[in-house]
């Protein structure tokens, strides 16, 4: 990275993504990427919880790692250390491979390992970004492999700083008294975010969505009922499925990690109660 003048543009970029984490639970690993051409790993990763002293310390020893090694790019050790060491159940993982080159393995080990993320990861809270920082580092073969994948993408840019948005994805509609649903996220905001509707499904095609837009605060969308029903049921489930559109750079990456919403659609109304006084 430093023969090709990516090193400091990729090494602020990681220290900003590093300071912008603001929960402290949060668990950092930097895994630097340097090998000989034995393969055998020669940096340690570096860990912290993100805290204000634990971020602190790791972007010290960022910008302390030595940059006159002669590495070679096997991108299967830093995958199967992920894949072994740093996904547990009980929390969500991301994981960001950044490389400038292209994998020089010999065997491929790196593509049979992403071949398997979806069987490994693809209903879990687990997602990754195959970030490739230059021209150089683009693998058509590798991002065939990804597009078949759940929860992984490419990323071509040395800007780490991606908007993840993670939408509520649960709710109940109640068809006689709401006429929009707002889908606020959890994670991540949409200012510069564009979506749009992949497919809907709905048990006994009863509800469908008229219209659809994204605001500042979420996406909202009118849920309608399909004409020709002649008995409506008290509930049903709709799913609706979306997808970013991919932005300019300019405006930045935006990520949706998951982007299927559950709407119970309810067809009742609210009883209510009167109180009389006298």
């Amino acid at each position: 990275m430093v023969t090709n003048g990516l090193w400091e543009k990729v090494r602020d970029n990681l220290k900003k993504a590093i300071d912008n984490v603001s929960d402290e639970t949060t668990e950092l690993f930097v895994i630097p990427f340097a090998f000989d051409k034995q393969t055998a790993p020669k940096l340690s990763p570096i860990f912290a919880n993100a805290t204000e002293s634990g971020k602190s310390m790791i972007m010290s020893k960022i910008d302390a790692l030595p940059m006159n090694k002669n590495t070679m790019t096997y991108h299967y050790v830093p995958i199967e250390d992920f894949y072994n060491k740093r996904v547990a159940n009980d929390r969500i993982t991301y994981m960001f491979l950044m490389t400038d080159g292209q994998d020089e393995d010999a065997h491929k080990r790196a593509m049979t390992q992403l071949q398997k993320w979806t069987s490994r990861y693809g209903n879990k809270n687990v997602f990754g970004f195959y970030v490739e920082l230059c021209d150089e580092a683009t693998n058509s073969h590798i991002e065939k492999v990804i597009e078949r994948q759940e929860h992984l993408w490419t990323v071509k840019t040395a800007d780490v700083n991606i908007n993840l948005v993670r939408l509520h994805n649960n709710f109940v509609f109640n068809i006689r008294n709401e006429k929009e649903l707002m889908i606020k996220p959890e994670i991540g905001n949409l200012s510069k975010c564009n979506i749009e509707v992949m497919n809907t499904s709905c048990e006994g095609n009863c509800y469908k969505i008229s219209s659809f837009r994204v605001t500042n605060e979420g996406i909202v969308a009118c849920i309608v009922a399909n004409k020709g029903i002649a008995n409506m049921p008290e509930t049903a489930t709709m799913t609706l499925c979306l997808r970013p559109v991919l932005p300019s750079q300019s405006n930045g990456y935006t990520c949706l990690v998951n982007n299927k919403i559950y709407i119970k659609c309810i067809n009742k109304k609210e009883r209510t109660l009167k109180i009389r006084f006298e």
